[in-house]
Order: C-alpha cells, then structure tokens, then sequence
C-alpha cells in the first residue's frame, strides 16, 4: 500500500487554494475601495453641509443679498474651523489621505433662489 500525496493531488491542491486566495483577495479590494468611497462622500457632504450652514448663520442680508445677486460665492475651510462648523479631524481626505488646506473653498452657488454648496478638489 502506497502512503502519501501523488503528485497531481499536491498540484490540484495548491491550484485550489490560488483561485480560492484570488477570489478572497479580489473581493477585499473590491470592499475597501467601496468603503474609501462612502467614505470620501461622507467627507463632501460634511464640508458642504457645513459650508451651507456657516452661510445662513453668518451672512447679513446684504452681504446674503450680493452672493445670491453675483449667483456664487466661495467660503474658505478655515472659517468652518473657525466656527466651530467642522472639527480638525474632518479636514484628512479619505481619497488621497492627506490633509486638505484651511485655504481650500467650498463654493455656494444661488439658482432661483435655491442655495447649493460644493466642495470640488
């Protein structure tokens, strides 16, 4: 009676456990790449929601007034720190893992007296 693995089982098996390690591997990727996704559109949304709201809390009705006459506006990150909008630790990009600059603009555009805030890199 032989004892051990003939060398085509060793072959199949280590084929086996390739394509099962490629699948899992590939699936990882997959996930993280979707997570840093959500993550860097929770990321907009924080900037933009806090740009929005710094509008309506801080702007007097002419300053409001001329934004919503010239249809655009821009608000610098720095001011949604100063304000106490956004924490430093909202500042980190999820996309390219690095910090934005206080100097970075959000832009608040007026339609039909419809406000809208945009982040754009």
């Amino acid at each position: 009676m032989k004892k051990g693995f003939t060398l085509i089982e060793i072959i199949i098996t280590i084929g086996l456990i390739a394509i099962i390690g490629t699948v899992i591997v590939s699936n990882l990727s997959v996930s993280y790449t979707k997570q840093q996704e959500e993550q860097y559109e929770n990321f907009k949304n924080t900037l933009e929601k806090a740009a929005c709201t710094y509008i309506d809390l801080n702007m007097n009705a002419s300053l409001k007034n001329t934004c919503q006459s010239k249809k655009t506006c821009t608000i610098a990150v720095q001011d949604l720190l100063t304000e106490g909008l956004i924490e430093d630790d909202d500042l980190n990009n999820p996309k390219t893992q690095s910090r934005i600059a206080g100097t970075t603009k959000i832009q608040v555009r007026y339609e039909n007296g419809i406000k809208t805030c945009s982040y754009q890199e």
